[in-house]
């Protein structure tokens, strides 16, 4: 492993434009995946029997086989059947299955360990099932799940870097080109320390929304 500051210069250019790249891409499959993650859950709480059954096979899939197959299949399975998507929707529909599929369950989880009261309290004053989750049972759900969530997001920017593989153009990706043309780690160092900045600013907006909504660990 080596650092040559030189070709560091000489590509800073790159690196940060593939930096800028990896933040759009991270915040947009974050926004995607969490906004399609309370839906899923809002619609396991409906327990509607068929619908259920279907989310479930849904969560079970997408959590089970590796994000890196589901994206090849979307890039590179979609053209047999005719359907033909640009690489940046290929990586986010991925995305947005893949880690949606796993905040739907953090936020489930938190859901379920509500107290039976709240559901009661609403039913009383003659709400439906959705009304209920709505109004009473998601906002308490989500303000309690922060933390998890947020832990969860913090996947996503290393999930970014599987984007390389359906030719991408984001941080590791280019840190590989720079390998692949001087043969120096230089990319992929900067990269890493990239990659970690981004964990720290994920880190201070977690503690910053956790303190304003005084979420109870």
């Amino acid at each position: 492993m080596n650092f040559n500051l030189y070709v560091l210069i000489e590509w800073w250019p790159k690196i940060l434009s593939a930096f800028g790249t990896t933040l759009f891409y991270f915040v947009v499959c974050s926004c995607v995946a969490v906004l399609f993650a309370i839906l899923i859950s809002m619609l396991l709480a409906l327990r509607l029997k068929g619908l259920t059954c279907f989310l479930r096979a849904y969560i079970a899939v997408f959590r089970n086989t590796p994000l890196l197959v589901q994206l090849f299949l979307l890039f590179y399975g979609l053209p047999f059947i005719g359907i033909r998507m640009p690489a940046f929707f290929c990586g986010l529909i991925g995305v947005a299955l893949n880690e949606g599929a796993f905040i739907s369950e953090i936020i489930r989880g938190y859901i379920e360990a509500l107290p039976r009261g709240d559901w009661e309290a609403g039913e009383s004053l003659g709400l439906s099932r959705f009304s209920v989750i709505r109004y009473a049972i998601l906002p308490q759900a989500l303000r309690d799940s922060v933390p998890a969530v947020t832990g969860q997001i913090s996947i996503i920017i290393k999930d970014t870097s599987l984007f390389s593989m359906i030719m991408i153009s984001e941080l590791t990706r280019t840190a590989n080109s720079i390998y692949t043309r001087t043969f120096d780690t230089s990319g992929f160092i900067i990269s890493a320390v990239l990659y970690l900045f981004i964990f720290f600013l994920l880190t201070l907006l977690s503690k910053q929304i956790e303190r304003r909504y005084k979420v109870k660990r």
